[in-house]
């Protein structure tokens, strides 16, 4: 039984996820995108487990300002956070900039998770025991480390070699990040 463990969770698979962890008992966050999905995602989640303690964030983790406001709603009203997965994803988008000056896929798959997960480190330090899960894809062995694309240069939008990218670089901060956690 979770009785005390806290979870963020984005959409679409994370949805399974937060099923999971709710019948274990868990209190379950669900951040997501959309409000609508997000809200059926809820209910669902509550009708099929009984867990009421079942909570809807919006974020838009494209975002930098929007993954700020959500991390800062987090830190004020959570006194732990026993487990975070960072599971947003979006594969085949078009070129597109964000209004950070970010390419689309790269501040989605990547920078806000990132982003995230550093503005809540302190949290989940404090409720140890505690985990950071982010999730990737073997699809990373085909990607590449090139700091432009994160600007929207340099890229080729054909199948998924820039969602490749993002995934790649999911690997290396995870790793760096366990090994700055080493026994903590």
């Amino acid at each position: 039984m979770f009785s005390n463990r806290y979870l963020c969770l984005s959409e679409s698979i994370g949805k399974f996820i937060a099923l999971d962890f709710a019948r274990r008992g868990a209190r379950v966050i669900l951040a997501c995108r959309s409000e609508s999905r997000g809200k059926a995602a809820l209910n669902e989640i509550q009708q099929i487990t009984g867990n009421t303690d079942i909570h809807l964030r919006i974020v838009d983790v494209s975002s930098m300002d929007s993954v700020r406001a959500f991390a800062k709603r987090i830190l004020e009203e959570e006194k732990a956070l026993h487990i975070l997965v960072n599971n947003a994803a979006v594969s085949g988008l078009p070129k597109q900039m964000t209004k950070d000056g970010f390419e689309a896929s790269f501040a989605t798959n990547h920078l806000g998770p990132f982003l995230l997960t550093n503005l809540l480190l302190d949290l989940i330090k404090r409720s140890a025991p505690a985990r950071i899960v982010t999730v990737s894809s073997v699809n990373h062995k085909r990607g590449k480390v090139d700091f432009s694309h994160f600007h929207g240069q340099n890229l080729v939008y054909q199948m998924d070699q820039v969602y490749n990218h993002t995934k790649l670089h999911n690997i290396i901060c995870t790793n760096e990040l366990a090994r700055r956690l080493q026994g903590t």
